[in-house]
């Protein structure tokens, strides 16, 4: 029976992904979490969502802004190579609150006039670079950073294709880069190859339903509801922070 729950629940996280680009790895991370052992559990979630950014980003292909995802990639290789030999020994809790900030700040903070100094567009690539950076290794430790890429694509002001569209790729990147790691780490995937083929085809499925779902949303719709999910997954994570 856990199997089919568990195969339910990542159709409805993935299409409730594919439908406002995030918030889905979350909620499935939360999910795995009373079934899948503590150990595994990050590379786990990583196989999954990988099917389920990899196949939204190819439903949504045209979209992508393919000039934002190299600096990205550069940036993830990075921070996943150097957080490595330390993600046994750090607390990572903290660095929650941190990103928290940094997402609200991408989400309402260029209201504000600040000096230029805080101006992400001084220096076009280095802001994805920085996005790389965190999602390799920030990924490697709290799993599901899918928020930090959103928040940045629409601070660009990319449409609402554009932005599901390339932070599918931005995450897949990161989720292949933590399968890699978390298996030379001695992670063994194959002791869960039934419960991850059943699961990578129930995220595949959540993506087609939850692609065809949101080209029924018109943007002066979907911008609201996605910047109001952003806010409250940061709230969420600033709060998990202390607890």
């Amino acid at each position: 029976m856990d199997i089919v729950y568990l195969t339910l629940m990542t159709v409805l996280t993935s299409a409730f992904a594919a439908i406002l680009g995030q918030g889905g790895g979350l909620l499935l991370m939360g999910i795995l979490a009373g079934f899948v052992p503590a150990p595994a559990l990050i590379a786990v979630h990583a196989v999954v969502q990988a099917s389920s950014n990899g196949s939204r980003a190819f439903l949504a292909q045209r979209d992508i802004k393919w000039p934002l995802i190299l600096p990205v990639a550069v940036g993830i290789v990075i921070g996943a190579g150097l957080v490595l030999p330390f993600i046994s020994i750090v607390n990572w809790q903290w660095m929650q609150a941190v990103i928290a900030l940094y997402i609200l700040w991408l989400t309402w903070g260029q209201r504000l006039n600040l000096p230029k100094i805080f101006n992400i567009n001084s220096k076009p690539g280095l802001p994805f670079i920085k996005l790389g950076f965190l999602q390799g290794s920030l990924g490697m430790a709290l799993g599901a950073t899918g928020p930090l890429g959103n928040a940045l694509l629409l601070s660009k002001g990319l449409n609402k294709e554009s932005i599901v569209a390339s932070n599918a790729v931005i995450m897949l990147l990161s989720h292949l880069i933590k399968i890699l790691f978390f298996s030379l780490m001695g992670v063994q995937l194959l002791n869960h190859a039934l419960l991850l083929l059943f699961l990578c085809i129930a995220a595949t499925a959540g993506s087609f339903v939850g692609t065809y779902l949101r080209k029924k949303f018109p943007e002066e719709i979907f911008f609201p509801i996605f910047k109001g999910l952003l806010t409250l997954l940061a709230i969420r994570m600033f709060l998990l922070a202390f607890y």
